[in-house]
């Protein structure tokens, strides 16, 4: 029998298996003695079994039931489930994840399955250390080797964990409190429906256009219900394409875990808003911005337990993921509760670097200080490690959430903790742009890069230093040309009034000054093909009503 068919749906479910198996063994770590989560693991190992074994794939049927194996030895009491066996089981899970990378290209697996099979059946548990004489508390597993998430937020109540994880991951996709079936559907039909709803919506552009020309207010009446009908489209494709936080969340919590182990660091981990569904084409960008917030927290945010101690707090640190949804906006906050940052070390670091004179760090707001750690090169840390301390990351993960139309913020109290906030629009296939006159051409630039728009008197216009400045709300603001970044003539202003929009750079807000403001329009992004997409600061194209087309500038590329 041709079992090629079934191979597509075999990977899916597999990889929805793996995932719910890997959020199990980090839940367990906290509640080792929970029945329903070590059933639920033993399960998720068996069925996983079953099916390789029913589509003949034998070196993960050898690698799952080994896993099976063990934790029927921990199920029967034969076994305690300590970090050495969540290692283990999460070994396992990376080895089937590769050995499915292999059936989906075709190609050999050259694995050494067997042996990772031989070490799991006799995995006896290291004997305990001798506490020292002066800890009265009873020994546990170290703490250290525990990142811990609560039972809500990551383990499945036993009647859950009965159910296939990829219905589970259906059943998250659905809006709450609507009953009905669930399908699989091809991500490359879901792509073209994006695309079809945005060259409406583009269409849509053209009928206003036209309208405008023809003055015909019937035209208007029927544009503007088009214009709803339409909107109602995108926002039900859209709901099509959203998945759930869960999908990407399993990789944090190993992440955390992982680090803390090495830092040697007891460390909490809480992770809320898994069901909060985002764009399919968004949710893999996020996990190495996500990935590098959450290392530094453990890493560069938590202290030593002793450390922690002698400031009164727990031994064992906390970090938090956030997931949230505020109508069109998604909205996720990694939260700590370590040392905290301290603005005024941040600007001392920054002006011994050079990136700051003296008399502009005194300009600088306690926010602002904060976010010059997304500056390229900029660190306070005391020594580097491998996984943080050279300067690199934190501007990384700035660019790529305003290339996704989202922001950053970032706020801090020395001893108390730390919180980065990121705001995200729900799609990132169409989005409100302004678009500006710049020399012969025209620009957009994503709406939630906009502060606001200014008109600016000549007379309002300060020299300090060598840079122009104007005040905005009692605070200097820098100017820059958006023709001289893109290399064009300066614009001239015959009446001394200079169009311009705020936008945010490196940690503090800059006036862009253009040739016109053109207005705010709805856009469709369409991605560059090569040689274009290697452009720095162009994050894609669109067209207007008028059939002129337009590059969407990513401003962070851009300054």
């Amino acid at each position: 029998m041709d079992m090629s068919q079934y191979k597509a749906l075999f990977l899916s479910e597999s990889r929805e298996y793996l995932r719910s198996i890997a959020e199990q063994v980090v839940a367990l770590e906290q509640s080792p003695g929970e029945r329903s989560a070590v059933d639920a693991l033993f399960r998720g190992a068996h069925s996983l079994k079953g099916m390789a074994a029913s589509m003949e794939y034998g070196d993960v049927v050898v690698v799952a039931h080994s896993m099976e194996d063990l934790m029927a030895r921990v199920r029967d009491g034969a076994l305690p489930f300590d970090p050495g066996v969540a290692d283990l089981l999460l070994e396992g899970v990376d080895l089937i994840d590769v050995l499915l990378q292999d059936v989906e290209q075709e190609r050999p697996s050259t694995l050494p399955t067997g042996d990772f099979a031989q070490r799991l059946a006799i995995y006896t548990p290291a004997p305990p250390k001798a506490a020292p004489a002066d800890q009265a508390e009873p020994q546990e597993p170290a703490a250290a080797d525990a990142v811990t998430a609560p039972h809500s937020a990551t383990a499945p109540a036993a009647a859950d964990a009965a159910a296939p994880p990829a219905a589970e991951a259906e059943k998250a996709k659905e809006p709450a409190g609507e009953a009905g079936g669930t399908v699989r559907v091809k991500t490359e039909l879901l792509d073209h429906l994006i695309n079809l709803t945005g060259e409406l919506v583009t269409n849509k552009q053209r009928l206003l256009t036209i309208a405008g020309e023809l003055a015909s207010p019937p035209l208007n009446d029927a544009i503007s219900e088009t214009a709803k009908l339409l909107r109602s489209l995108h926002d039900e494709v859209m709901k099509v394409r959203l998945m759930p936080f869960e999908a990407i969340s399993d990789r944090f919590q190993r992440s955390v875990r992982s680090v803390a182990k090495k830092s040697g660091k007891e460390i909490h981990f809480e992770l809320t808003g898994r069901e909060i569904g985002l764009d399919r084409g968004m949710l893999e960008q996020l996990v190495d911005p996500l990935n590098h917030m959450l290392r530094n927290a453990v890493d560069h945010g938590i202290e030593e337990s002793g450390d922690r101690e002698r400031a009164g707090k727990p031994a064992r640190g906390t970090v938090r993921l956030a997931v949230s949804r505020d109508r069109d906006r998604i909205q996720i906050t990694v939260r700590d509760d370590g040392r905290g940052m301290e603005p005024a070390t941040m600007i001392a670091a920054a002006v011994a670097k050079g990136i700051l004179t003296p008399e502009e760090g005194e300009l600088l707001s306690p926010r602002q200080a904060l976010m010059l750690s997304c500056i390229p090169g900029f660190s306070t840390a005391k020594e580097v490690t491998d996984i943080s301390g050279r300067g690199v990351g934190m501007d990384a993960v700035n660019a790529a959430i305003q290339k996704l139309g989202g922001t950053l913020g970032i706020e801090s109290e020395p001893g108390v903790g730390t919180t980065i906030s990121l705001r995200l629009p729900l799609t990132i296939a169409i989005i409100h742009a302004l678009v500006v006159q710049v020399g012969q051409v025209k620009a957009a630039i994503p709406v939630n890069a906009v502060q606001r728009t200014v008109e600016l008197s000549r007379r309002q216009i300060e020299n300090i230093g060598k840079r122009q400045m104007f005040q905005l709300d009692d605070e200097a603001i820098p100017l820059l040309s958006l023709n001289r970044v893109l290399g064009m003539p300066l614009g001239r202003f015959p009446d001394g009034i200079l169009p311009l929009f705020v936008t945010e750079a490196r940690g503090r807000r800059v006036g862009i000054v253009v040739d016109r403001l053109l207005g705010q329009h709805e856009l469709f992004v369409k991605q560059l093909g090569r040689p274009l997409a290697k452009m720095a600061g162009v994050a894609g194209g669109a067209t207007l009503g008028d059939g002129e087309i337009v590059a969407i500038l990513d401003l962070a590329g851009l300054l």
